[in-house]
C-alpha cells in the first residue's frame, strides 16, 4: 500500500515532482519514491530514457524538496488531502 504526499510546493514551472510513501519491507521499512513527469518537449537521448527521468534543481527548488524530504525523515510528513 502507498500514500499520495503533497506534491513539492513552487516545483511546477518546469516540471511537478510527486512523492509517494510506500513500505518497502522489512529491512526498508518506509520508503519514498520521488517522481518526476517527463515534459512533453523532452526528447529521448538513449535506450534508458524510456524508463528514467534525472532531475535538475535550482537552490530554491533544492530547498523545496529538502523541506519536504526532511519532513518525511522525521516521521512529520504531510499528507495529500
Amino acid at each position: 500500500m502507498s500514500t499520495e504526499l503533497r506534491k513539492v510546493p513552487d516545483c511546477v514551472a518546469q516540471n511537478e515532482i510527486s512523492q509517494t510513501r510506500f513500505w518497502g519491507g522489512k529491512d526498508r521499512m518506509q520508503c519514498v519514491q520521488i517522481t518526476m513527469r517527463r515534459g512533453k518537449d523532452e526528447g529521448k537521448r538513449g535506450p534508458a530514457d524510456d524508463f528514467f527521468n534525472h532531475i535538475s534543481l535550482d537552490k530554491r527548488q533544492a530547498r523545496a524538496l529538502a523541506v519536504e524530504l526532511m519532513l518525511f525523515a522525521e516521521g512529520r510528513e504531510v499528507e495529500d488531502i
